[in-house]
């Protein structure tokens, strides 16, 4: 019998550009030991397209994105599930605490929230805002900073999310904007 599955490590460190944050781990990503690791999850192929990298970059390039492009990736909840909607309240609730303790200790100049859920739990949660405050918000910057961290939120890359596939591309592609040129890449 095998024990629980290795969540994935927290890329996060201060002097990041954006800092990229799930629901928590597919078990398939846990299991390859990298974030987005499933093909049918658009989040490479879109970073890829956006204009945030000098150089494509995959599933394996995760951690090396830190050093490489001054990117990072967390998880609002460590624990892999098949499904975000298998997580507790109070796994949500502890881990928006433990997402605004981490961000206001690393600030990176973005926290992009891949799914907008993620961002209601973690401004209901960790920040105190009401859902009435959060209804009906446009995607993209947040009104709310975290120290200098901006919040900035893009549709879920999840194949259950194919639907905004285009809407998530022009975030991405605003954000690298915002941004402005990548740091030239070390490997080519």
């Amino acid at each position: 019998m095998t024990g629980p599955l290795q969540t994935l490590p927290h890329y996060l460190r201060p002097g990041l550009r954006i800092v990229f944050i799930g629901y928590n781990p597919a078990i398939y990503s846990a299991e390859a030991g990298h974030y987005y690791a499933r093909r049918a999850n658009v989040f490479w192929k879109q970073l890829n397209e956006s204009g945030l990298l000098a150089r494509p970059a995959g599933p394996d390039d995760d951690a090396s994105l830190m050093d490489e492009a001054g990117i990072g990736f967390v998880d609002l909840c460590p624990r892999p599930t098949v499904r975000a909607d298998e997580l507790t309240p109070d796994e949500i609730a502890q881990g928006a605490q433990r997402l605004l303790d981490q961000l206001q200790e690393n600030q990176p100049a973005y926290a992009v929230f891949s799914g907008r859920g993620i961002y209601v739990h973690f401004a209901r949660h960790a920040l105190g805002l009401p859902r009435a405050a959060l209804a009906g918000r446009a995607d993209g910057v947040q009104p709310e900073r975290i120290g200098d961290t901006i919040p900035y939120v893009v549709p879920s890359s999840s194949g259950l999310a194919s639907r905004w596939r285009a809407e998530r591309l022009d975030l991405l592609k605003a954000l690298a904007w915002l941004l402005g040129p990548p740091p030239p890449s070390s490997r080519s």
